[in-house]
């Protein structure tokens, strides 16, 4: 049996174990990411450095307008259109033709055979997204961005000067355009003058003026009507200090403009020329300059980031500047204020103002007060101050309108409170503290710190030879404070303060959720009373949904599950729970909400406080019922597996109609939180409810291939199970799992522990369900006549009980073992009994599977044309299931048939799709065979560097979900090739 036909051992349930059906061997076209395309500039390609070149400059047109839209097809009339456009010779379509030929033939001479594919749709030229240079161009300025919009200049700039590295000249220069080819450069071109302002606005946030400057200089001459560059070095002359040469090249720019166009700068333009005037003229008369920004904050870490996006929204000023911190209590918000307002302050001549607005107390300061203070702080004379408040607001913008003022707005309620003391002019900034997200302001959200900055900063209070010292138990006071810093500050102050303690007896203190609170108060600083202040702002609803959610012992949940807690409608329980996280009582990550480490604790001590034992408890139950309910609805949508006994599908009190609009979806996205559930179910004795949902939960599992949670969550309900019922079905699920791992012994046991339960209990549908179990063992230990009768046996209960899918699939079992024996016409009345039953009960994955052993039925048969015809329809219903690795499965099985019929292009052209059909975070078994197939893809085309990668990213993965037999099969393809994986 050849390497790749061991590698589809590993694939379940489609093949319907499959080990010994197969058989034959591979061989197909080179796959490999070694090539180099290249248009940003002459045209380039090259393979393992030896490099194409295409004959003449219709030829190069043809490969550049391929590279163009690469992987997309292109008609023959698209690829006449590109090469000559309006005005093709009578003898186009034969030259193209010709020119594709040369082009195929060029590309197989430097290795890459199969790349130029034709189709219904046109030519396509595969590329891999790094091997194009226009596209890693593109990935890279995306990074580029996203760091710069993440407040990290420097990596930004970084980013942009390697992509930078890419560009040879100018796009396509040596290839002849026409058509919508060269609408398609214009394009390109267009996309590398936006790079160019944004690469310079990294550089402008990060400060580097002076190397920009040099930059810009020399693109304005080059794009002389781009008037974003123009206004960029007017604003790094202007950052840098050099007023006249800003205001020389207002002058130049706007004779460009009205020399080529008749027309003036734009109004950004024309903006910063007046802001760099006015930047020239005293600031006034006025003697009166605050300066109210209280002391900076010492031991202040980290916010590196954070900072960098402040400096640039207040000092690269607009009209109404409104910068805004927002977080949750202790978070460090008016640290961060106070710091960021401090590295602007000397930018504001005018001074600073600094008010705390008492946000969070039960009596926030009053606009209208504010505004009065403020006023006599700019120099109005206490008996001047209007007594109305629009009155008062109208002096206040007119005060600030002639001068530089940074004004600071600590823990502000809401936007209504802030908005009255907002200037008038762009001259002024305003910087904004609060726990609520302040509409129409740029802001700043703050979360805790990273674990080292939160190690750094107890040092910095505490000492950091004390905390070099134990850095394990530093490790563990960081995060028995959540990484916020006031609770840090606080604990590295009681360090500071007790010399004698060693950090890991604060930790010890720390550990206990009930006392942790208690342990991080000293002097004026406490925890509890921060997070009391926005607990306390809350309505009764909001508080009691606060403390219910707060048992949770699930990492994140959603906001239909308060409805539960509740009991409330879903719309009302949505808008709650949104309402808490507003005001950053819960954190909301990936469409989901959570809990801060130190929110929760005090969720819960609220609730005991509060709640009584019996409303706590009922609370839950509620919640873990629903969970459970609307797990097994979207349960009974999915594929049904061969060896799965469902539950029967309970109707929950909820609204699920949007809520399982996509079951497997919504599985995915519950699963930790299931997992969480079925663990504190059992903790409260809630055992039943917990066996439930370990039970429903086997179909997202074994679709996903979390192995690692099917089986902790089946050995914890089966430790605790006490009904008959549940003892069975976990067995059943057990042996699945050791069946899918190859564990036969243990599948052996589990499914015969389960059909001994189901026997004694007159459960009949179980017992068959063990039966084909043990059936599906046996054909895989070659016993095919035992594996014979426990199918019949199977089929003939399944029968009996009027299940259907189950008896569709001992029919498939049974079509397999038939052909095994040789009883081929057997096998094909099996295999069509089993597809008719599917097909009826309308199962596109029962369909798939059907159809899958019907192919390779074909190929025992010789009848290769009917073979490729059932694998396809497989792949399409695989793929309509959402089975992934059942489809790369037929993929492989595909691609075997059509090496054996020597098309190497389209056996390549399959295996390179069955890897593609895995996403990059996937790690399961049928990723694994995927990559051991490739890895023998690569060696036979003599590239042992890929496939070592490829045996090696296959041997982690077989190791990880503990698959013994293909950890050694790898092993020893590595050891019989000659290779070597890094790290052994």
């Amino acid at each position: 049996m050849s390497a790749f036909w061991h590698c589809l051992c590993i694939f379940r349930p489609a093949d319907l174990l499959l080990r010994s059906e197969a058989g034959g061997r591979s061989g197909w076209g080179a796959l490999g990411n070694t090539a180099s395309f290249e248009i940003l500039g002459p045209l380039r390609v090259a393979n393992a450095g030896q490099p194409l070149k295409p004959a003449g400059p219709r030829q190069r047109a043809l490969l550049a307008a391929l590279l163009v839209r690469a992987r997309q097809p292109v008609s023959l009339a698209g690829l006449i259109d590109a090469l000559w456009g309006e005005n093709p010779p009578v003898s186009a379509v034969a030259n193209v033709h010709t020119y594709v030929s040369r082009l195929r033939r060029d590309l197989t001479d430097i290795g890459l055979p199969g790349r130029l594919t034709t189709d219904s749709a046109g030519y396509r030229l595969h590329v891999e997204p790094d091997e194009l240079d226009s596209e890693v161009f593109e990935a890279a300025a995306a990074r580029a961005r996203a760091a710069l919009a993440a407040g990290d200049a420097a990596k930004a700039v970084a980013i942009w000067q390697e992509a930078w590295q890419v560009w040879r000249g100018t796009l396509l220069e040596d290839v002849p355009r026409a058509g919508w080819l060269e609408a398609d450069v214009v394009r390109l071109e267009e996309m590398a003058a936006a790079a160019r302002e944004d690469s310079a606005d990294a550089r402008l946030a990060a400060g580097q003026y002076g190397a920009l400057i040099t930059e810009l200089g020399v693109q304005v001459r080059q794009f002389p009507l781009r008037e974003g560059l123009w206004w960029r070095l007017m604003r790094a002359q202007h950052e840098a200090g050099r007023r006249a040469e800003a205001l020389e090249t207002y002058r130049a720019v706007r004779e460009v403009l009205v020399d080529a166009l008749g027309v003036d700068p734009c109004d950004q333009i024309q903006d910063l020329h007046q802001e760099i005037l006015r930047g020239g003229r005293p600031e006034g008369l006025n003697p009166v300059r605050p300066m109210q920004l209280p002391p900076d904050v010492d031991n202040f870490t980290g916010r590196a980031a954070e900072l960098a996006e402040l400096r640039k929204v207040l000092t690269q000023r607009t009209r109404s500047t409104l910068a805004a911190i927002t977080g949750k209590a202790g978070v460090g918000k008016t640290s961060l204020a106070v710091r960021a307002a401090h590295e602007v302050g000397d930018q504001f001549g005018g001074g600073q103002l600094y008010v705390r607005l008492g946000g969070t107390g039960s009596s926030p300061r009053d606009p209208a007060t504010v505004l009065a203070e403020l006023l006599i702080a700019l120099g109005v004379h206490p008996h001047a101050v209007p007594e109305d408040l629009e009155a008062r607001a109208a002096l206040y913008r007119s005060q600030l309108a002639a001068r530089q003022v940074l004004i600071v707005l600590d823990d502000a309620k809401s936007m209504a409170q802030v908005r009255p003391l907002l200037p008038g002019s762009d001259s002024s900034a305003v910087l904004v503290t609060s726990r609520v997200q302040l509409v129409g302001a740029q802001t700043v959200n703050l979360d805790v710190l990273g674990a080292e900055d939160a190690v750094r900063l107890l040092g910095e209070i505490a000492g950091a030879d004390r905390i070099t010292a134990e850095p394990d138990a530093a490790a563990a006071v960081a995060r028995y404070c959540g990484n916020l810093p006031l609770a840090l500050r606080i604990a590295a102050s009681r360090l500071a303060r007790r010399g004698h303690w060693t950090v890991g007896r604060l930790a010890e203190r720390l550990a206990g959720e009930g006392t942790r609170l208690n342990e991080l108060r000293i002097d004026d600083l406490e925890a509890r009373a921060s997070l009391a202040w926005s607990y306390d702002a809350l309505d009764e609803v909001q508080q009691r949904a606060f403390r219910l959610l707060g048992l949770l012992d699930v990492p994140d949940f959603p906001g239909w599950v308060v409805a539960a807690l509740l009991g409330v409608d879903v719309p009302d329980a949505e808008e709650i729970v949104d309402s808490l996280a507003d005001v950053h009582l819960l954190e909301v990550w990936q469409g989901r909400y959570r809990f801060h480490d130190l929110l929760r604790v005090f969720a819960r001590e609220r609730a005991n406080e509060v709640d009584s034992a019996d409303d706590r408890a009922s609370a839950l139950h509620r919640a873990f019922a629903a969970w459970l309910d609307l797990a097994v609805q979207a349960e009974s949508g999915l594929p049904c597996r061969f060896l799965k006994v469902r539950l029967a599908p309970e109707r929950s009190g909820l609204d699920t109609g949007r809520l399982l609009a996509d079951p497997l979806a919504w599985l995915e996205a519950e699963r930790d939180a299931l997992v969480g559930v079925v663990e504190q179910a059992l903790e409260l004795g809630m055992t039943s409810l917990a066996c439930d949902l370990a039970c429903a939960l086997t179909t997202l599992f074994d679709l996903r291939s979390h192995y690692d949670l099917w089986r902790h969550t089946h050995e914890l309900a089966l430790s605790a199970a006490v009904e008959d019922r549940h003892r069975a079905i976990l067995h059943q699920g057990l042996g699945a799992l050791a069946f899918y791992r190859d564990h036969y012994g243990e599948a052996s046991e589990h499914f015969g522990q389960a059909q001994e339960i189901f026997a004694r209990t007159g459960e009949h549908r179980g017992h068959a369900y063990a039966n084909l179990g043990l059936g599906s063992v046996h054909l895989f230990h070659g016993r095919l006549d035992e594996a014979a009768v426990r199918l019949e046996r199977s089929r003939e209960t399944f029968g009996c009980c009027q299940d259907e899918s189950g008896e569709a699939f001992a029919l498939q079992a049974l079509g397999i073992v038939h052909r095994n024996q040789g009883r081929l016409d057997d096998a094909a009345r099996c295999l069509g009994k089993a597809l008719e039953i599917f097909r009826r009960l309308g199962s596109r994955y029962g369909q798939a599977c059907a159809l899958f052993s019907i192919g390779l039925h074909h190929k025992a048969r010789g009848d290769l044309s009917q073979t490729e015809q059932a694998l396809l329809d497989a792949i399409e219903l695989f793929r309509a299931a959402s089975c992934p690795r059942d489809e790369a499965l037929a993929l492989h099985v595909l691609a075997a048939s059509y090496a054996e019929q020597g098309d190497a292009g389209k056996a390549s052209e399959m295996m390179s799709r069955s890897l593609t059909v895995f996403s990059p975070e996937d790690e399961s078994a049928g990723k694994a065979a995927t990559l051991y197939s490739l890895g023998w893809v690569a060696h036979r085309n003599q590239r042992p560097d890929e496939a070592a990668a490829c045996f090696e990213q296959a041997l982690r993965l077989f190791q990880r979900l503990d698959m013994q037999v293909h950890v050694s099969r790898t092993v020893n393809a590595l050891q019989q090739l000659g290779l070597t994986v890094q790290g052994r």
